[in-house]
């Protein structure tokens, strides 16, 4: 956590849209700086136009998909920008891909994975080490409640959200020594342009997932959803802000920050799950030592 009343600065990934667009312009409007990054900025020059427009405001090239020289050296490059360097990453950047687990060709995994997973990976090891020899700083890393929670016709995307929070954990564990805060946000569903038509890439059922099958009910529902999200972005992005810098002292110093009602609702009724099945399972989990 920053301290509270202290500028920060904020790199967000995946700024040209959705929840990275409007952490940027919610960034621009509390008076810290935010770098706002994409992979093709000439695609909006109407939004780098406006984030420059603000002396706090700034917008560079950056693709996850870099390789870590690439991205190591941008972020650097970056840090510089303001005065004390970056205070907040904030790994954005993600898509999806939607489909049965069966559907979905394996390069198709693989290229969600090298962004939504090894993106943000390169991301963080390209600015921890100037964190650690600061002795702060904070990441953000945008998860989803289908990084806690499987949703069918969204599995591989749940996955690269599980392995997301796993490998975020372990960054929280380990560097939360040299003065680095960990934040994973586990967003339910927003008003966002994430379901548009065209936004992600379906893979159609084949024959034995189509209607009435629950991958086929689950890809419809998705599609029907877009434009009717009840969530907010704007209202998320002031959680996240608050989260950050300290204007919420109760979301100070927590791991996980759930976002949406969905997100609370369907998280929980997962851990409940878990915990159902551990209690039933407690006498045989201990039945297997050696008999001494």
């Amino acid at each position: 956590m920053a301290a509270a009343g202290k500028k920060l600065t904020w790199l967000v990934t995946g700024s040209s849209n959705g929840i990275g667009l409007a952490l940027v312009r919610y960034v621009l409007s509390t008076g810290d700086n935010v770098i706002a990054t994409s992979r093709n900025p000439a695609k909006t020059p109407e939004l780098v136009k406006e984030v420059e427009a603000h002396p706090n405001g700034k917008w560079i090239t950056l693709d996850v998909a870099w390789s870590q020289d690439k991205i190591t050296q941008a972020i650097g490059e970056a840090d510089a920008l303001f005065e004390g360097g970056i205070t907040a990453v904030v790994n954005n950047a993600a898509f999806g891909i939607a489909g049965s687990i069966e559907d979905i060709p394996e390069e198709d995994a693989k290229a969600e994975f090298d962004t939504n997973v090894w993106g943000t990976l390169r991301v963080c090891k390209a600015i921890i080490p100037t964190m650690r020899q600061r002795g702060s700083g904070n990441l953000v890393q945008i998860s989803s409640v289908l990084g806690l929670a499987v949703c069918p016709g969204l599995g591989i995307y749940c996955a690269s959200k599980f392995t997301l929070e796993a490998i975020s954990e372990a960054i929280a564990q380990e560097t939360s020594a040299f003065g680095i805060r960990t934040l994973i946000v586990n967003l339910g569903t927003f008003r966002t342009n994430f379901l548009a038509p065209g936004a992600m890439p379906v893979v159609e059922p084949s024959a034995p997932y189509k209607a009435p099958h629950i991958v086929a009910a689950m890809l419809q529902s998705e599609h029907d959803k877009h434009g009717k999200q009840r969530g907010d972005p704007e209202k998320a992005v002031k959680i996240i802000h608050d989260a950050v810098s300290g204007r919420d002292p109760a979301l100070a110093k927590v791991l996980r920050l759930p976002i949406g009602v969905d997100s609370w609702s369907i998280g929980s009724a997962h851990f409940d799950q878990v915990r159902s099945d551990f209690d039933v399972c407690k006498e045989v989990a201990h039945s297997t030592d050696f008999d001494e």
